[in-house]
């Protein structure tokens, strides 16, 4: 995995309608937050953050696109699933969303890292149940070791002097 990769998606069940799936391409598109949507607006439990999860073009999953700070991954999908997609959402009797169902189960998982993360974070979702969790670095990675300086490769010029601490 590179430095912003994401693999993994998560199933919808059923598959997205038309009006489900155009409705998060145009939210996908914006420059909009979640708190600007129909639903989101004036929710302090909605964060503040771009959509980018995006639909396939069957509407029969999401996948992680990598266009926001992966730190919302867990709160942006929580947002899709309770105010737009799951029975009983907060959308549900709203004008606006009237073509969709509210009846969707969402399952699956994603993992990743975004550009500048310095972990990897993991979203998984069991009959429309977010859990995600930041990963944090193997301890097994090997860290730079400053060399001892009697092992530089290159000589000091003469007008140099070296000062070393002091021992007790």
């Amino acid at each position: 995995m590179t430095h912003h990769d994401f693999i993994g998606r998560i199933q919808v069940r059923p598959a997205l309608n038309d009006a489900e799936s155009a409705f998060l391409f145009g939210l996908l598109d914006s420059d909009g937050t979640l708190r600007g949507t129909p639903t989101g607006r004036g929710d302090p439990t909605v964060p503040f953050a771009r959509l980018a999860w995006e639909v396939c073009p069957d509407g029969c999953c999401l996948k992680w696109n990598g266009e926001e700070d992966s730190r919302w991954m867990v709160d942006s999908l929580r947002f899709v699933l309770d105010h737009l997609l799951r029975p009983g959402a907060k959308a549900e009797g709203h004008q606006k969303f009237a073509e969709f169902t509210f009846d969707h189960v969402l399952s699956g998982a994603v993992l990743g890292r975004g550009p500048g993360d310095r972990v990897a974070r993991f979203v998984a979702v069991v009959n429309d149940e977010v859990h995600g969790l930041p990963l944090p670095e193997p301890c097994d990675v090997p860290q730079p070791q400053p060399r001892p300086l009697a092992q530089r490769s290159r000589k000091r010029p003469d007008n140099v002097i070296v000062f070393r601490p002091r021992r007790a």
